[in-house]
């Protein structure tokens, strides 16, 4: 049988929290290198054939979502320099310059979400699958998904295993 080649799915074991990666779509079980434990695998077909997400194979959660494989924090920095260099220029009533600078950021956050790739991310575990293939029926993040697998009151007892992982 042919699977699949390059996918990376990266996700915290269940049993310790350690972080793990796993590319061996042929298997459908792997044992943590940390606490030994064994993690099952719900690889579906779709996944080990076409190289598509069609739900998490870690909890086998159907809803994921895609976003661009960026980092957060460097985003919001870059953001951040580019507003400080722009009101550096508005302070030194060097607005044309400071409009330059702000297109210059513009058009590298757009060059940027053009080049990165795509990846796809679970729900309820937060497991994150690089190298995949685009799936038509997994959308961009919805805020009410996100709350319903992980809500901000913690009152109402969702156990969300990966809360502390998911701010990478």
């Amino acid at each position: 049988m042919c699977y699949a080649q390059g996918v990376r799915i990266s996700f915290l074991c269940p049993h310790c929290r350690h972080e793990l990666h796993f590319s061996d779509l042929s298997e459908n079980e792997s044992a943590c290198p940390v606490c030994a434990r064994s993690i099952r695998l719900r690889i579906t077909e779709r996944m080990r054939r076409d190289n598509v997400v069609d739900r998490c194979a870690i909890c086998d959660c159907n809803k994921v979502y895609v976003q661009k494989d960026f980092n957060r924090t460097l985003g919001v920095s870059i953001f951040a320099m580019g507003a400080m260099l722009f009101l550096l220029c508005a302070w030194k009533n060097r607005l044309v310059e400071g409009t330059l600078v702000w297109a210059a950021f513009v058009a590298a956050d757009g060059l940027l979400y053009k080049v990165l790739p795509d990846v796809t991310i679970c729900y309820k575990c937060h497991s994150q699958y690089r190298g995949v293939t685009s799936n038509p029926d997994n959308q961009a993040f919805e805020l009410g998904l996100a709350e319903k697998y992980d809500p901000l009151d913690r009152r109402a007892g969702a156990e969300n295993p990966a809360a502390e992982w998911k701010g990478r």
